[in-house]
């Protein structure tokens, strides 16, 4: 399999998580991951890998709306090497605030901070999206991009849960304009930032968590759409079997969409020791090897993103399984 691999991810290396509140954690979106999920691919099949330079700024403009990547260029370029940025008041319309403000319009946490070469970093993601993609119209075969940081929180003009830009649906824009593609988000969170771009062209399908009881933790009013999407949700405490069983299901119904393409938001937290998690999904690193066959039996071209995996013990042996099983059905 081709795979596709940032290389500025390593600059994007934020310190501390305050989404909890004071004492700050460990932030959990480390470089490390990705070098241990490439890790496990390489061993389970051969890996031809791309490693990709550029920077998707067309692309990111394209999707995003304009002040708020214009935003994310600029705040960027006030910061210092070891300096991070987190917005300190939040309103639905800071444009007429000093720049260091106007962050609290386009983010709801505090969780996602950005430092001097984070926004250089999710280009580039957002680049191997877009190249991967590319790579699969021309040849007709699957791939990998490893993309990080992460997108499927990212909505056109929002950022958060590690999120900037939406590598998933930048990758999607470019595979629908050469047939029906969807999008399946199998993270172990609803990504709400996709959410906002389903539309007819590219619908979305989400097996997830509660995301009242789990980020996004979204307001209690608010209501899931149901025209372009189609959304489930796992039980607390679900061991592999069960998953499988809804994620075979989820899987059903997309097939009635006859797709030329699929892009798959891979996230490896749905692993029962990942911290992320608040309420336990009880999968094993085999399990992956299942959840992959299931993805290779649909009928159409598909393109893995990767999304979230933050047990850095275990990811090698989740992407080992996971391209076993994925290999194995091709």
């Amino acid at each position: 399999m081709r795979v596709f691999i940032p290389t500025q991810h390593i600059h994007h290396h934020p310190q501390k998580d305050y989404s909890d509140g004071l004492p700050p954690f460990d932030h959990l979106e480390i470089p490390s991951r990705v070098d241990a999920i490439l890790k496990g691919i390489q061993a389970a099949s051969t890996v031809d890998l791309v490693k990709v330079d550029r920077l998707a700024l067309e692309a990111v403009y394209n999707l995003h709306d304009k002040d708020y990547v214009d935003f994310l260029l600029a705040i960027s370029e006030t910061l210092e090497p070891e300096q991070e940025y987190m917005p300190s008041i939040f309103r639905n319309n800071l444009s007429k605030s000093p720049l260091p403000f106007q962050g609290g319009m386009y983010c709801q946490e505090i969780g996602t901070p950005i430092g001097a070469k984070s926004i250089t970093a999710a280009l580039n993601a957002a680049a191997v999206a877009e190249e991967a993609a590319k790579y699969i119209i021309k040849s007709g075969q699957d791939a990998f991009a490893l993309c990080r940081p992460p997108g499927h929180h990212a909505a056109p003009r929002r950022y958060g849960g590690y999120c900037f830009f939406n590598n998933a649906y930048i990758a999607a824009k470019v595979l629908a304009q050469q047939g029906r593609c969807a999008v399946l988000d199998i993270d172990y969170h609803l990504g709400d930032g996709s959410l906002e771009f389903a539309d007819t062209n590219i619908p979305y399908f989400s097996l997830h968590a509660e995301p009242w009881q789990n980020y996004p933790y979204l307001d209690a009013n608010v209501r899931l759409p149901t025209v372009h999407s189609e959304l489930m949700t796992f039980s607390p405490g679900m061991r592999g079997r069960f998953y499988l069983s809804l994620l075979e299901t989820l899987i059903a119904k997309l097939n009635k969409g006859h797709f030329n393409y699929l892009v798959v938001s891979v996230g490896f937290d749905t692993l029962g020791t990942d911290a992320i998690q608040d309420q336990s999904l009880l999968l094993e690193p085999k399990d992956y090897a299942f959840i992959a066959q299931l993805l290779a039996k649909i009928e159409a071209k598909i393109l893995l993103v990767l999304e979230g995996g933050y047990d850095i013990s275990n990811l090698f042996d989740c992407a080992k399984y996971f391209m076993s099983g994925f290999r194995t059905s091709c």
